[in-house]
């Protein structure tokens, strides 16, 4: 182990004050030689002795060469410890800062073409990662080299305006940034600001020692649109993917920056969003064996992001993802490997765990019906959460729970209150399916009354929705809803 230099330097002659690291030392004046003896020299051979003057002559010499030898030791010293003292590790400069903002779908609709399930908006991981990135330059100066474990604790859902809050802390090089939202309560005591996401954000300059970018594909094969047959969610303000070809290896995409309607931020998020666009065609290697059914895949952990260069505003960049493996060995959170590339220099790569989330049918339903029940509300009967046996419905709580992703999907799917659900939600959306299995029409167009004995769809003056009125009879509790025909003399 290496042990630093003390302050001061060792065992000063007593003439010289201590010498402190790093600064020059006082450093005394060469000594006269003598020319003769002085008067207190009684007894010292005379200067007409000549053997005397030649053994006094070589003692002086012998003295100043000793005193000149030893000043430039001094000298050399001193060098020596200011070049270690420049070496001695220095306090790191830290960042410290909080910031409180609002973010508006009004103010930013480019959020409303985020809409995972097609339903309640919101914000993307890369954007998140590009705001973590910009408020960590901004209050360190420094430029953004690499964003790493950045893992999302919650979804973080935009229906309308929501606060947030950004904290940065710890050394500029390296420092610290959490995301949080706030979080409304029914108990307004209960309310609170609770963590999205933390990541670890690195400044500086950018990093020259950029990977090998990944080998072509052996057997590229032409995939369909994955916009236009549904089988993506994105709006057209995420829409950069242009041409997408599939191998054994995995997917490689070209993107074009003058596509899309993302702000470019500090690291192009709507790029990075795009990017992962071609994972769904990237498979998991040669086999899909193991890879659980019925479930869908989002976004879990940002393992590493790295920039060797800026990614540009306008023009193509081809993107290359490969599957690398499982995280932890868990077949419900698959890891892919991305880099997006200007001909053969990779200008930003990432690494990217998905969690994969039970989706029941909708994962057995073809992505352009999936789409139409989703987001234009029309009626796809195998879509449906309850069951129906011998006129009686039934809704399970775990079916509705495991649609709620990102949290308010239920809310817009079927047409209720936003907020913290009611405590007859599962009652009053087994009403719906019910009225919408008997009438043939979406759920969310079905209306209950309060005291649930009713249903009825209003109609359409396009005729698209019939008008009709069902009376009802409900029970519930906890865990289950069913829901039958009421008596006739109900009806309107």
């Amino acid at each position: 182990m290496t042990t630093w230099p003390a302050d001061t330097a060792a065992s000063p002659a007593p003439e010289q004050p201590a010498q402190t690291m790093g600064r020059a030392p006082h450093l005394p004046p060469v000594l006269a030689t003598p020319s003769g003896p002085s008067p207190a020299q009684a007894g010292t051979p005379s200067a007409a002795d000549p053997s005397a003057a030649r053994v006094l002559a070589a003692v002086t010499a012998q003295h100043r060469s000793a005193t000149e030898l030893h000043l430039a030791f001094l000298r050399q010293q001193a060098v020596l410890y200011g070049q270690l003292a420049a070496l001695r590790p220095q306090p790191e400069q830290s960042v410290a800062a909080v910031e409180e903002t609002v973010l508006d779908p009004a103010a930013a609709p480019w959020l409303l073409d985020h809409r995972p399930t097609w339903t309640v908006p919101a914000m993307p991981m890369m954007s998140i990662a590009d705001h973590l990135a910009t408020t960590a330059a901004r209050h360190s100066g420094r430029p953004v080299r690499a964003v790493r474990d950045l893992r999302m604790r919650r979804w973080l859902p935009v229906p309308g305006p929501v606060r947030l809050r950004t904290t940065v802390t710890g050394p500029a090089d390296r420092p610290t940034a959490t995301l949080a939202l706030w979080w409304e309560a029914n108990d307004p005591t209960l309310s609170r600001y609770a963590d999205v996401t933390t990541a670890q954000i690195e400044t500086g300059t950018w990093d020259t020692r950029r990977p090998e970018r990944f080998a072509p594909l052996t057997d590229p094969r032409t995939a369909p649109d994955p916009y236009e047959s549904g089988e993506l969610f994105h709006g057209p303000g995420f829409q950069y993917l242009v041409a997408l070809r599939t191998g054994a290896e995995g997917a490689s995409g070209l993107l074009d920056a003058d596509h899309g309607g993302i702000p470019h931020g500090l690291l192009k998020p709507g790029l990075l969003d795009a990017a992962t666009h071609v994972i769904n065609q990237a498979g998991q290697g040669t086999s899909d064996t193991g890879r659980p059914t019925g479930l869908l895949g989002f976004p879990h952990r940002l393992a590493r992001l790295r920039v060797f260069d800026p990614l540009p505003k306008s023009g193509r960049i081809e993107v290359e993802a490969r599957f690398s493996g499982f995280e932890d060995g868990q077949p419900t959170t698959p890891v892919y490997d991305l880099q997006l590339c200007d001909h053969g220099r990779v200008l930003v790569d990432f690494r990217l765990v998905l969690m994969l989330l039970p989706a029941g049918a909708m994962t057995r339903t073809a992505p352009g019906l999936r789409r139409a029940y989703l987001r234009d509300r029309q009626y796809v009967p195998e879509l449906l959460l309850s069951t129906t046996a011998g006129g009686t419905t039934t809704l399970r709580r775990t079916d509705v729970e495991a649609l709620d992703t990102p949290p308010g999907a239920v809310a817009v799917l079927y047409g209720l209150p936003p907020g913290p659900p009611g405590r007859d939600r599962l009652a009053r959306i087994a009403a719906k399916e019910h009225v919408a299995r008997r009438l043939a029409v979406h759920p969310g167009h079905v209306e209950v009354d309060n005291e649930l004995r009713t249903a009825r769809t209003p109609g359409d003056p396009a005729g698209a929705i019939p008008a009709g009125t069902i009376p009802l009879d409900v029970r519930w509790d906890r865990d289950t809803a069913t829901v039958t025909d009421g008596p006739e003399e109900k009806r309107a």
